[in-house]
């Protein structure tokens, strides 16, 4: 599998941010064949940014969220199924979700099954004290079919050595638990960290939040990764 980095743009950007922004991306992005790049958009922008972006090679989009139900009686819901051939992935579980939307381990995990319904790729996001729980509320066969995202309370955004003790300590633990599928790390990642954040053994990438929110910053940072 190639490494990721993935950008979640969160509710940051306008719909003439987001023109501003893939502007400044692809102007200087340079694809490589060892590198997928994924861009977590709005959903009202995936189709406007999928038209954009097309041609151009490695990039993939992900969906912030997704349903946990099918289509049907849902009102304000999206569901998986209308993001096939949009998106690859969905984003699951964010802090900011579980927070703000008070979304539980077991919402997270009808939202992956959901999504693994329509063959698309859910992305896990977990910090030490959901691990178990997450796992636990997942299908046997589920579990080999996702990717993690660690997020942790504590971001590592002040000392390297130090964050990256504490991800390659507990990265056996998400392996044994979610039978060793691929984890990104997207705990405060930023321009500054996030080259010496890309050499930590096990890790199979990386995922920014305000750290991805400059279109010419970003691609500079995957061009040197």
């Amino acid at each position: 599998m190639k490494k990721m980095i993935l950008a979640n743009w969160k509710a940051n950007l306008s719909p003439e941010g987001i023109t501003r922004w893939l502007d400044a991306f692809t102007g200087a992005y340079k694809p490589r064949l060892d590198l997928e790049v994924i861009l977590a958009v709005p959903i009202f922008s995936l189709e406007r940014v999928a038209r954009q972006i097309e041609r151009l090679p490695g990039l993939t989009l992900a969906a912030q969220c997704v349903s946990a139900y099918p289509q049907g009686s849902y009102t304000g819901a999206t569901p998986a199924a209308w993001l096939r051939g949009l998106a690859a992935y969905t984003l699951i579980g964010h802090r900011e979700r579980r927070r703000y939307f008070h979304e539980t381990v077991q919402d997270v995990a009808r939202q992956a099954y959901e999504t693994l319904a329509e063959d698309l790729q859910p992305i896990v996001c977990v910090d030490r004290d959901l691990l178990i729980p997450q796992t636990a509320a997942m299908a046997a066969e589920e579990l080999g079919r996702l990717i993690w995202a660690y997020t942790p309370e504590t971001p590592a955004t002040l000392e390297m050595a130090r964050s990256s003790a504490d991800i390659t300590a507990f990265l056996p633990k998400i392996a044994q638990k979610t039978d060793n599928r691929p984890v990104l790390y997207g705990g405060g990642v930023t321009m500054e960290n996030a080259l010496g954040l890309w050499q930590v053994p096990g890790l199979s990438g990386l995922m920014l939040g305000k750290g991805c929110l400059d279109g010419a910053a970003f691609a500079a940072l995957v061009n040197r990764l």
